[in-house]
């Protein structure tokens, strides 16, 4: 139940309503204050975040402003085993944790860790990064989600939770100026209109030039965002609560410029990089089918004919009511959401007129959870339902402009899922709990997919289809349930600390595929349609975890640490070869640890610490060459971060001084792991100085990001069948200073 004048939800799916660490804010400094109490309700009830057997990581809105976040995606450089998957020259993004990760490029696939914001499903990559501001909250759930959340997720849930309208006024504003002509504005501004009504307006835009120079254009990966929201928070009693939100945001940028590196296919069928000084095409040392290279060494710069683009506009609205009766809670989450987007690239990355990737999408979504929550003395009871159907028409395809030709695939997946779901607890004297959990769910998905081979001849009107004109519209679908659960045991030896052994099974409903080149699914020596391969099969995991949460040195020092198994079933992979793409199942095995640790080890001075150590493997991937086992695509051994902050008393304020770090082992971006996906290890670090004046309304801050300028990569795809492999940079050194007014 919300009670009057506070904005926390106590029911919602998953939220924290106090303090994660003395780092949060300034005045906590000045107070002396030390690690504080988290509260979560990922059981649907409130409790100690050290009192729940489940790995969390949790960031409030403060937090993330002494970050310097302003993206969805940039919580993953704090998050112990967490990686960003960004296609798309960054215009489409699915979280990856613990190697449970979906790397497919085409819009209408769901991630298996699935993105909530405020507490509705958002099912479309394309909408996964998207503006931080007014944020109360954001926490990351690690392991399979399958029983009390809307949408099930193999991988773990990632949750934003805005701020909420309260009876009490309060505003703020934000502005920021950086590298690239940077400018970043925020603000919101709440309060009551009346005794039974609240209000909150909240808002941002961010622009930058083009990160990317362009030596023959405009420089391209730009920054172009809008992003507003509008919420009314009704209590016409102290039983019921109304709470109503409208979102809309706009990004539209000039994208997809990746760094071009000439390679080939080797012995295997793998792409392999072209050495300087060996003319394997035929047209001069190092160079591709057309005789370019790229000579400078610097990942953020190019020779681009083409200027690709991504527009993409969003709105969603949002009806979440609670009815609150002793010990019983009903709540209704109500959301409907839609979409648009129209992206192209200079897939070859050169100047010369190759290969063009583009894609287009038109996604309607509704969505509907009722659940119910009682009380007893000893034991919890939470159960519900959920509904959520997706319409979505997309395109996918590739322009030839050196041939006049164009391989052009509309296509229309329609989505229906419904489930019913349960969990109880029961308390075994104080020490014991014992938790499970059972979720039934229903998927059926259907497709209308046509592909064409277009010809423009010398770019004039469309003259005549050539070669085919393939639809598999009808026969592929997927229509099947599945369950998942969960068995858990929670000990608590002493006051402090919490030992649990978790068995949880989470599923991923199969799904369609939509592939760029139609030849995959035809038969190699027949050369009949084999519609059958446009169709996945659910993937499942068995997670066995032991985990241990505790509070050391009377409450300076929390640790906690979990150990997993995943035994994974039917692993949904993405191989992709050529122009081929498909997702197939397979077998994997995933295990490996996680620790956090968080102290405040002297007054003024904070300590943050994670770490995470993984073995992801999966069996018989398909390969040119046969079958092999293979490392899991953005699996990283070593996952490393990490962040200490020192403030003190100055000039009648509070000065603070930050610095923080990522660091990941080796990896690959495919899960063939050609040796031209492969990024070596590398560590990222920031630093950020800020001074917040004696009554807290005023911060100034000075941040530089990638402090040391390490030149690494995001994402690659090997194209290596076309002569060229496409690797996406991450952003290099990044300065910038902000100034902040809350009333």
């Amino acid at each position: 139940m919300i009670k009057k004048g506070v904005a926390t939800r106590a029911t919602g799916v998953l939220s924290v309503s106090a303090i994660a660490l003395i780092l949060t804010d300034t005045s906590a400094f000045a107070q002396n204050r030390l690690l504080e109490e988290v509260v979560i309700t990922a059981q649907k009830r409130e409790q100690n975040l050290q009192d729940v057997g489940v790995a969390v990581t949790a960031f409030t809105g403060s937090q993330m402003d002494a970050l310097g976040y302003t993206s969805s995606t940039d919580i993953v450089n704090m998050t112990p085993g967490m990686q960003l998957v960004s296609p798309n020259g960054g215009s489409s993004n699915f979280f990856t944790i613990r190697g449970v990760t979906q790397n497919d490029f085409t819009d209408h696939q769901e991630s298996p860790v699935a993105t909530y914001i405020d507490d509705a499903y958002v099912s479309q990559m394309s909408a996964g990064n998207f503006l931080l501001f007014d944020m109360d909250r954001v926490e990351v759930l690690r392991g399979p989600q399958g029983t009390l959340f809307g949408r099930n997720a193999t991988g773990g849930l990632v949750h934003f939770i805005t701020k909420k309208p309260s009876r009490e006024f309060d505003a703020y504003a934000k502005a920021a100026y950086g590298s690239y002509n940077e400018t970043n504005f925020e603000g919101a501004v709440g309060g009551a209109v009346s005794d039974q009504v609240a209000v909150r307006i909240s808002g941002a835009h961010n622009r930058h030039d083009g990160v990317i120079e362009n030596r023959i254009g405009r420089d391209i990966n730009n920054g172009n965002d809008y992003a507003g929201r509008l919420q009314i928070l009704i209590e016409p009693n102290e039983d019921l609560t109304i709470l109503l939100s409208n979102r809309r945001a706009e990004s539209d940028t000039r994208a997809g410029a990746y760094q071009h590196r000439t390679s080939f296919v080797n012995a295997q069928g793998l792409g392999e990089f072209v050495p300087d000084n060996v003319d394997y095409y035929g047209t001069c040392d190092g160079c591709d089918l057309f005789g370019y290279k790229d000579t400078d060494g610097d990942p953020h710069a190019g020779d681009y004919d083409f200027v690709g683009s991504n527009e993409i506009k969003t709105w969603g609205t949002t009806a979440n009511i609670e009815w609150s009766k002793d010990n019983l809670t009903v709540t209704s989450i109500t959301d409907y959401f839609e979409l648009e987007k129209d992206y192209i690239e200079d897939s070859d990355a050169s100047p010369t007129a190759f290969l063009q990737f583009y894609l287009k999408s038109d996604i309607r979504q509704f969505s509907q959870e009722l659940r119910a929550l009682y009380t007893g003395d000893d034991y919890r009871l939470v159960g519900g339902l959920y509904y959520l159907e997706i319409d979505g028409d997309y395109v996918n395809g590739i322009e030839i402009p050196v041939d006049g030709v164009t391989l052009d695939n509309p296509y229309a997946l329609d989505t229906r899922s419904w489930s019913l779901f349960t969990q109880a607890e029961y308390d075994i004297g104080s020490d014991f709990t014992i938790i499970g959990g059972f979720r039934w769910t229903e998927d059926k998905k259907t497709i209308d997919y046509v592909s064409n081979l277009l010809s423009y001849p010398d770019n004039a009107q469309l003259l005549e289809l050539t070669r085919f004109n393939t639809d598999v519209s009808g026969l592929a679908k997927v229509d099947k349930g599945n369950w998942s659960g969960k068995l858990e045991l929670d000990w608590r030896p002493r006051d402090g600390m919490l030992l649990y052994a978790s068995w949880n099974r989470g599923i991923k409903g199969g799904g369609l595929n939509a592939p760029l080149d139609i030849s995959g699914l035809l038969d190699p020596i027949t050369g009949e349609l084999q519609a059958g391969r446009m169709a996945f099969d659910d993937e499942v995991i068995d997670a066995y975890e032991l985990g241990m949460k505790t509070e050391l040195a009377n409450g300076l020092v929390r640790l906690n640490s979990a150990l997993f198994y995943y035994d994974y079933n039917d692993y949904q992979a993405f191989n992709f070869q050529g122009l081929t793409t498909f997702i197939v199942n397979t077998d994997a095995e995933i295990y490996g640890l996680d620790l956090e640790l968080i102290a405040s080890p002297m007054d003024g001075l904070d300590v943050m610490l994670g770490a995470s150590i993984i073995h992801a493997r999966a069996s018989d991937v398909p390969l040119p060459s046969g079958p092999a086992d293979r490392d899991i695509a953005l699996s990283p051994e070593v996952n490393l971060n990490g962040l200490v902050r020192y403030s003190w008393p100055a000039f009648g304020g509070t000065m603070a001084l930050q610095g923080d770090f990522k660091y990941l082992s080796d990896h690959h971006f495919s899960i063939s792991n050609a040796p031209v996906t492969r990024q070596d290890s590398y560590l990222v670090a920031n630093a950020r100085v800020s001074y917040t004046t004696a009554d807290e309304r005023w911060e100034f801050a000075g941040y530089v990001k990638n402090l040391t300028d390490k030149e690494y990569d995001v994402i690659g795809f090997d194209v290596s069948s076309s002569g060229l492999t496409e690797r996406f940079p991450g952003d290099p050194i990044w300065w910038g200073a902000s100034v902040a007014f809350r009333l």
